[in-house]
C-alpha cells in the first residue's frame, strides 16, 4: 500500500516522482485490462447466438434447420 498523504510529504523529491509514477502506470494497466474485460463481456452479449440456436432447446433439430 502506499504512503498516506501525511507520509507523501515526508517522502523526498525523487520518491515523490517514483511513486507517482508507479500510480500512475498501475492505474493504466488496470485501467485497460478493466477496458477490455468490458469490451469482451459486451461482444458476448451481443454475438452470442439466439436462444432457439442453443443445444438442448425442445425443438428438434430438424425443425431448427427448416426454420432457417
Amino acid at each position: 500500500m502506499g504512503p498516506l498523504q501525511s507520509q507523501f510529504g515526508l517522502l523526498s523529491p525523487e520518491d515523490r516522482v517514483l511513486y507517482k509514477r508507479w500510480f500512475r502506470r498501475g492505474l493504466l494497466f488496470y485501467g485497460s485490462v478493466l477496458a477490455l474485460l468490458i469490451v469482451a463481456a459486451f461482444a458476448n452479449h451481443v454475438f452470442s447466438p439466439l436462444p432457439s440456436d442453443v443445444a438442448g432447446d425442445t425443438m428438434h433439430t430438424a425443425a431448427i434447420s427448416a426454420k432457417k
